[in-house]
Formats: C-alpha cells, sequence, structure tokens
C-alpha cells in the first residue's frame, strides 16, 4: 500500500515536473549601421526576475523562462532602448531574437523605440496612470481636455464641468502643457485653456503615486504633449454639425491641422525646422432657451460671436532640431470663450444677463540639450495669460439700472387658521439689469528647469527648480445701484497683487532585479507679496488683527526680501513583480498645493457695507494630502490585462469659513467671516479595469469603481451661507460630500472593419473600411440633502406642496437615481492616393436618459410638471418648469474629414 502511494506521488511530481519545463530566450545584440557584436548589453523581460547581459560576441542567453507572453527591453550606452512588445514564448521552446541596436548621441532612455504594439502593462509604473494616444482620440466620443479626463476610472462629474479626481475638490488638479503649468492661481481652474483633441500626439493622466516633479497638485496630473511637424506635410479638415436633425442644438463645428517640415539640413539653417498649425471653432445655441445677441469684452471675438456659447482655440508650433543633441521649440496657444448662463429668474429680460467673456493664451520656449550618453536637461520659459469679465451689455457698472420685479404683492393662505404667506412679485425679474459685474486677469512668467542624469544602468536621477511670477487683478462688483455714495456698489472688491510661488525637487528611480524604487523629495515655496505685507504694518486696517499680524511674521520667513511659507512633500513608489505576468507596486506620498488666491486676498482692503463679506486670510497654509495606494497588474495575455488598485487619501488644512471677534481702540470690539484651515476630508475607494487591446476586429475597456468620499464641509463658504439664512446649520461631525460618487461603471467597445477581404455574414461580404465606438457609462445617482415631510396640503390653484424640514444634519446623505448613458461614434472611410477621408456621426446619449441637475429632497426625484414641491417655492419660481432642470439631452451630429 505504501510502495503504490509513494509510487503516486513520484508520478505525480514528475508530470508536474514535465509540465513546467521552461522556455529559452537567446539571440545576438549588433549594431544597427555597422553589424558588430556589441558586448555588455543588458536584456531583460520587464516586470519579471529574468534577464541577462550579452557576452563578449554580443550573444545573450534567458533561461528558465516560463511560458506566456513577455516585453523585452535591451539597452546600453551610446544606443536608443528598444523594447519588443509581445514576444510570446512555450515551454520547452528556444526563441531566439536577434537585436539591432540604433546608435544615438543622446542620453540613456531619452529615445526609447517600440517594435509591436505598446506593452499591455508598464511594469516600471509604481503608480496609477493612463495614457492616451492621438489614434485613441481619433476614436474617441470627445470635444476637450475636459471630456478625455471625465472618461477615465477614478473621476466623477459635478455642477457644470466640474472635475472631481478620486473624491478631491475641483481645484487639486495640475494641467500641463509641454512641460507648461497651466492652472488658474485664483481659482485653481484647470480648463482656462482650450486645446484642440486633434493637437494632442500624446495624454498622461495620473490618478495616484505622482512623482516629485509634479507639484501644485493634490489628487491628480494632466500632462500634455502637443503634436510637432512631421517629416513630410500632414494635415486634417473637419466638419460637424447637428442640424441634420430639426430637434437640435443650432451646433457647428470646425476645426484643421496642418504641420510639416519648413527646412530639413539647408544651407542656410542647419538642422530640421517643422511646423504645427491648429485650429477650432464650435458654435452653439445649447439646449437651453436663447435671447439676443451676446457683448464679447473682446472686440476681435465679435467676427465668430453668433450663438449662445462660441468657443474658439488656435495653436502655432515651431520646432528645429538643430543636431541630434540641440532642439528649441516654441509654441502659441490661444482660447477664447463667449457664452451667456441660463438663470430662470431672468426669463423675462434675457437680454439684461452677463455676457461672459474668457480668454487664455499662452506662449512656451522649450529648450532641450544632451550633455552626454548619460546627462540631459530641459528649460521651459512661458507665459500664461487668463481673464474672465462678467457684464450685461458690455455696460460699464455705473451704466446698470436696478433690478425689479414688478408683479404686485400677493398673499397665499397656508392652512384653514387664517396663516398667510406674502409674496413681494413673483420672483421672476421684470426691468433692468442682472446686479453682477466682474473682471479679473493674471499675467504668469514663468521658468522650469529639469536634469536628467543615469550614472549606471540601476539609478536615473532627475532634480529640477521652477519659479512663476503672478501679477493680478480684481473687480468684483455687486448691485452697482446700491452702496451709498461709495459708487462701486452695494458689495464690492478690488486688488492688485504680485505673489511668487517655486518649488526644487530631486527624484531617483532605483532599478533593482525584479523591482523599480521611486524615491522623490520636493520642497515648494509660496512669497505672499507686497500688497499684503503692506497692510500688515498698517494699523489703520482692520482686516487682518493684530493677532494675525503677529502670526503672519512667525509663521513666515525671509526670502528674496520678501516673506515667505514653505512646505517639504517626501514621495516613495515601489513596483515588484509577484509571478512572471503579475506586477504589485505601492506608493505613499505627501501632495500639497498653495490656496487658492481668491481665499487669500478677498477683501483684505475692501471698504463694502455688505454685512456678510468673506474676508481672505494671508495667513492660511498650503493644503495637503497624505495619499497611500496599492495596486497588482495581470496580463493574461500581449494584448488583454486587468489590473486592481486601493487607495486611502487624507486631506487636511481645507479652507473653510468662521467668524471671529477682535478690538480696535478706535472702534471697539468688532467681528468678520474670514478664511481659515480648519476643514479636513477624506477619500477611500477600490478600482478595477480590464483592456483588451490590438484585436482583430475589436477591442476595448471596462472600468469599475467603488468609493467614499467624506468631509466637514464641501465648500470653504458653509458658515457665510448659515448667516445668510442660506443653510440651516454645519454638522460638527464628518459627512458625505456633495461629488461623492460611490459606484461607477464604464467601458469602451470598439469594432474595427480594415481587411483586404473583408469576412462574410449569413452569407453576405460584409463593409469595408468602418469602425464604431461605444462608450457606456453607468453612475450612482446624485447626493442631496433630503428632507422630511410632515404633511401636504394643497393651495390656491391647485398646486400640491411638501411641509416639512431638512436634513441638514445629515448634507448629502441620500442618492437619487442611477445614471446610464451611452455614446457612439460610427466613422466610414475612403481612400484617394495619399488622402484618407470620410464621414462619421457621432451620438451622445443615445437612449436621451434624463440627466437631473436638481433633486427634489423630499422625493429623491428629478423635478418634473406634476411632481409635489417644497413650500419654500410657492408664489414664486416653480423648478418644476424650470428648463435647466436637467442637463443637455441626446444629441446628435454628422461629420465630414479629410486627411492627407
Amino acid at each position: 500500500m505504501m510502495k503504490q502511494i509513494i509510487h503516486k506521488i513520484l508520478v505525480l511530481l514528475l508530470l508536474s515536473t514535465s509540465l513546467t519545463i521552461a522556455a529559452t530566450i537567446r539571440g545576438t545584440v549588433t549594431d544597427a549601421e555597422t553589424g558588430e557584436p556589441l558586448p555588455g548589453a543588458n536584456i531583460i523581460l520587464k516586470g519579471t526576475y529574468y534577464g541577462a547581459a550579452s557576452d563578449v560576441d554580443g550573444t545573450y542567453v534567458i533561461p528558465d523562462v516560463s511560458s506566456g507572453s513577455y516585453d523585452l527591453e535591451v539597452s546600453m550606452m551610446g544606443y536608443t532602448v528598444q523594447i519588443h512588445s509581445g514576444i510570446d514564448v512555450s515551454a520547452r521552446e528556444t526563441r531566439v531574437l536577434n537585436i539591432q541596436l540604433k546608435p544615438t548621441v543622446l542620453a540613456l532612455g531619452q529615445e526609447v523605440t517600440v517594435i509591436g504594439e505598446r506593452p499591455i502593462i508598464d511594469a516600471d509604473a509604481t503608480g496609477s496612470s493612463v495614457n492616451v494616444s492621438a489614434s485613441d482620440l481619433e476614436n474617441s466620443i470627445v470635444e476637450s481636455v475636459s471630456d478625455i479626463v471625465a472618461q477615465q476610472t477614478g473621476v466623477s462629474k459635478s455642477g457644470d464641468n466640474e472635475i472631481h479626481i478620486r473624491g478631491g475638490r475641483v481645484d487639486e488638479g495640475q494641467f500641463i502643457v509641454d512641460g507648461l503649468s497651466i492652472k488658474d492661481p485664483l481659482t485653481g481652474a484647470t480648463n482656462s485653456l482650450y486645446v484642440n483633441p486633434n493637437a494632442i500626439e500624446e495624454l498622461e493622466f495620473i490618478t495616484g503615486g505622482f512623482n516629485a516633479e509634479y507639484g501644485q497638485a493634490m489628487s491628480g496630473i494632466i500632462d500634455v504633449k502637443l503634436k510637432e511637424g512631421a517629416k513630410q506635410l500632414e494635415g486634417s479638415v473637419r466638419y460637424k454639425t447637428d442640424k441634420i436633425l430639426s430637434d437640435n442644438f443650432n451646433t457647428d463645428n470646425i476645426e484643421f491641422t496642418l504641420g510639416g517640415p519648413l527646412f530639413r539640413n539647408s544651407d542656410m539653417i542647419p538642422g530640421n525646422l517643422s511646423y504645427f498649425l491648429s485650429g477650432y471653432l464650435f458654435l452653439t445655441d445649447t439646449y437651453l432657451p436663447t435671447a439676443g445677441p451676446l457683448y464679447p469684452y473682446r472686440e476681435w471675438t465679435e467676427a465668430f460671436v453668433s450663438r449662445e456659447e462660441n468657443n474658439f482655440s488656435s495653436m502655432a508650433k515651431l520646432s528645429w532640431l538643430i543636431t541630434p543633441k540641440h532642439k528649441f521649440a516654441i509654441s502659441y496657444n490661444h482660447s477664447a470663450n463667449v457664452d451667456r448662463d441660463y438663470d430662470y429668474a431672468y426669463k423675462e429680460i434675457m437680454d439684461n444677463y452677463p455676457t461672459t467673456t474668457r480668454e487664455s493664451q499662452v506662449v512656451n520656449v522649450i529648450w532641450t540639450h544632451t550633455l552626454n550618453s548619460k546627462l540631459f536637461y530641459n528649460m521651459n520659459l512661458g507665459y500664461f495669460y487668463t481673464g474672465k469679465h462678467d457684464a450685461v451689455k458690455n455696460k460699464h457698472w455705473s451704466e446698470y439700472h436696478e433690478v425689479l420685479d414688478l408683479d404686485p404683492t400677493s398673499f397665499t393662505p397656508l392652512n384653514p387658521y387664517g396663516n398667510l404667506r406674502v409674496y413681494n412679485g413673483d420672483e421672476f425679474w421684470d426691468h433692468g439689469d442682472a446686479p453682477y459685474w466682474y473682471d479679473y486677469f493674471s499675467k504668469n512668467y514663468s521658468i522650469e528647469a529639469d536634469m536628467t542624469w543615469q550614472p549606471n544602468t540601476r539609478h536615473t536621477v532627475k532634480g529640477g527648480y521652477n519659479h512663476r511670477k503672478t501679477n493680478m487683478q480684481v473687480v468684483d462688483i455687486y448691485k452697482p445701484w446700491a452702496g451709498g455714495g461709495s459708487g462701486l456698489g452695494e458689495s464690492f472688491d478690488y486688488y492688485t497683487v504680485s505673489p511668487s510661488d517655486g518649488a526644487f525637487y530631486i527624484q531617483d528611480k532605483i532599478t533593482f532585479e525584479g523591482m523599480i524604487a521611486n524615491i522623490g523629495l520636493r520642497y515648494d515655496y509660496w512669497i505672499i507679496g507686497e500688497y499684503v505685507e503692506d497692510i500688515v504694518n498698517d494699523p489703520d486696517i482692520l482686516t487682518i488683527t493684530p493677532e494675525g499680524k503677529d502670526r503672519f511674521l512667525n509663521e513666515t520667513y525671509n526670502l528674496l526680501g520678501r516673506r515667505a511659507k514653505g512646505h517639504i512633500s517626501p514621495r516613495l513608489g515601489i513596483s515588484h513583480p509577484v509571478t512572471d505576468n503579475d506586477v504589485l507596486y505601492f506608493n505613499y506620498g505627501h501632495f500639497s498645493q498653495l490656496p487658492t488666491y481668491n481665499y487669500v486676498y478677498a477683501n483684505l482692503t475692501s471698504r463694502s457695507e455688505n454685512p456678510y463679506s468673506l474676508i481672505g486670510n494671508p495667513n492660511l497654509n498650503p493644503k495637503t494630502t497624505v495619499a497611500y495606494e496599492l495596486g497588482i497588474k495581470h496580463k493574461f495575455s500581449k494584448s488583454t490585462a486587468i489590473e486592481f488598485k486601493a487607495y486611502y487619501k487624507d486631506m487636511f488644512d481645507y479652507e473653510t469659513s468662521q467668524r471671529i471677534t477682535s478690538f480696535n481702540p478706535l472702534v471697539g470690539n468688532y467681528s468678520m467671516l474670514i478664511y481659515i484651515n480648519a476643514d479636513y476630508a477624506r477619500s477611500r475607494g477600490i478600482e478595477i479595469t480590464f483592456r483588451r487591446l490590438y484585436g482583430r476586429y475589436f477591442s476595448g475597456d471596462a472600468s469599475f469603481s467603488y468609493a467614499i468620499s467624506t468631509g466637514k464641509s464641501s465648500r470653504p463658504d458653509d458658515n457665510l451661507l448659515i448667516e445668510a439664512g442660506m443653510l440651516s446649520q454645519k454638522p460638527l461631525s464628518e459627512n458625505y460630500l456633495s461629488w461623492d460618487e460611490p459606484f461607477r461603471l464604464r467601458g469602451n467597445l470598439r469594432f474595427n472593419m480594415f481587411e483586404e477581404t473583408p469576412p462574410r455574414l449569413f452569407g453576405m461580404r460584409m463593409p469595408n473600411n468602418w469602425k464604431l465606438n461605444i462608450h457606456f457609462d453607468a453612475q450612482s445617482g446624485q447626493r442631496y440633502t433630503p428632507s422630511v415631510a410632515t404633511d401636504t396640503v394643497q393651495v390656491e390653484g391647485g398646486t400640491w406642496i411638501f411641509l416639512g424640514t431638512s436634513m441638514s444634519d445629515n448634507p448629502y446623505g441620500a442618492i437619487a437615481d442611477p445614471i446610464v448613458t451611452i455614446d457612439v461614434k460610427f466613422t466610414k472611410e475612403y481612400y484617394f492616393k495619399s488622402l484618407r477621408y470620410g464621414f462619421y456621426i457621432d451620438a451622445q446619449n443615445v437612449f436621451n436618459h434624463k440627466i437631473p441637475r436638481r433633486i427634489n429632497p423630499f422625493t429623491g426625484k428629478p423635478y418634473d410638471p406634476g411632481e409635489i414641491i417644497s413650500y419654500v417655492y410657492l408664489g414664486g419660481r416653480n423648478p418644476n418648469y424650470d428648463p435647466s432642470r436637467y442637463y443637455a439631452p441626446r444629441q446628435v451630429t454628422l461629420g465630414a474629414f479629410l486627411m492627407f
């Protein structure tokens, strides 16, 4: 009996051994130009422990390789790094792969050649990121960078194009274009500059574990690389419209790109000089009611302003490869937007609502110099302008007329006991101008430099410095016809400031056998500016208390003759193979950013009589996130992979408002509302992403996320709203944030038919040269603060209303119904010599799912005619009939394109 058991065990061991017989990869590494063997080249299978070095004959052998699909990387000083993707090996196979390396004068790793398709997973990455290429964008149903980001895992969209990354506030991202930061210093917005997706070469979106080179961001990085002119003339023209259907938004969109060489090794100009141009124009009347003409602030925009929403963008880039070691580039980006928001209260006088003009300009000068095979550096000189102007019919505020509701006073009985509610008008404005006048601009001058040094194949050290000087002016006037003799309205603010900020960082990518470690340290500084220092030294200005002035001096240090603050941020990331097809990664880091400037400088010198003004605070500290992430990537094959990740973020020193009391001998006790660092939030979640790429007929991806975002408050002005009677109370405990989105399921399915001989379906030959892209999105509904009904009554006119109370101690504690949308894009292509042309149909929200902008707190349903509403709307604006109660419905556009 025992002999039989031993015999069976031995047989099983032999069988298991035979099943795990490994493969071998071998070959020769040679110089692509001379054919000479290259000894000492490093050959590794990325994401595994397998590797070898070529011997004196250039030959290499990687034994004992498990069957599967691998990405093989070959590197050597003085040669371009090569990645051979999707190398399939089977058990007991000897796979021969001969490699020819191209000589280069660039530093190691500065130029990488991928042979085959892009690897399905990046085994070197120690954080969460996704790369979107130009070909990916061509097939996507997107109109802007915001649309691209909104389709990624870990992103929720609230309000009107407000992007929240992994539970962070809307200002916690960083937008980088060709190495230059594009972020509005006043609001923290990253969408100030419009970039045409067809002008993007590649977009990298990082949501976790970004290295020390990235700063002024707590939640995510959007890093865009613009296209450059190719070796031959290339261009494209696209036009689309939704006017093919009677139910349309009167939308037209035209765009073009053009690029190519100007000079190539001419007698007068050394090297290669190329250009790239892009233009974009988007006009629409939107789905909301329209009024008369808009009144843009900039005269030059009048040429294209013809609808309710008008977007313009242009880009020009000149690239000069002087020698293989020296490269110069300069680019200019310009975008403008002119529109008019819709406000239901002004439906009778929509022409008297402000026209908004936004404009941004960017000039970026880039210099890249390779010093030797181990060292190169980049320099950026940048200028970024952004501005916004709100005015009724482009009037000066002194020309405004008081807005009036001319409907007579009315009374409505609330119950049989004689209780009445008094209404002054119908809450729709009938005469005058909306009470808003606003003008803002900032001019940002920056210098950025970084240097990369690779002393050996184990270490890649990168260090850098950046500095930005900002000149900013804000004029904000509310109800300009009021306010006594000031001439500046009931509430006003005006300031001109010149702060500065910058950073130093150093990071090291350490490559061990089977492990990658990214270690970094960043120091950010902020020079608050002379404007604040003058206020601190002025005893007649009371908006900064004596205690606040002392704190300012004690908590800042002298830098370049000015008072400054600083913050240190450590970063750590590790990537480690678990098996031949699995890579585990972990990252930890501190991520900080300056307080947005509207929380720092607002109303510091204002003499407005408005009792609810919020005062800025120069003593605000940078807000900080401490984040952890753990993930694992599994590769099923060279074209299929899945990724699991979990994250936890602790966000603190958020801005909030608080009333403080102080004493001055001249005025006695006084109090004011100021911004302080007192709020905090937490975000935690899991994300699962599945990708199948490079299929013959179809490819796709799908992602699922579950996340919870909680904190003290969803906005920094909660206490102001409480004092103004617009919010009942601010709870003491942690609660859900307004943009919290627990569940989200996304998917993209892409069908392609580009075959020499298309297959048959049911005996019929299928059409050729077409592609179909389907984007699916299912997400949790909007969060809202529920109300509890105590009674339902019918008032005069037959309207039913709820009487009850709001559960303000549980803000955003309820979730509306889920939202499901499907977008479809069909493209048919034709070819004539070097031309590619065709047509496409975009259908957004194909099944016309209604997406509510506001939720009835008593029912948890959207507002619609016949719905019971809250008593607060009695005699006034009924939200059931507000055209803006839903976001845009289905839109179908037909487009044509020509590419050469």
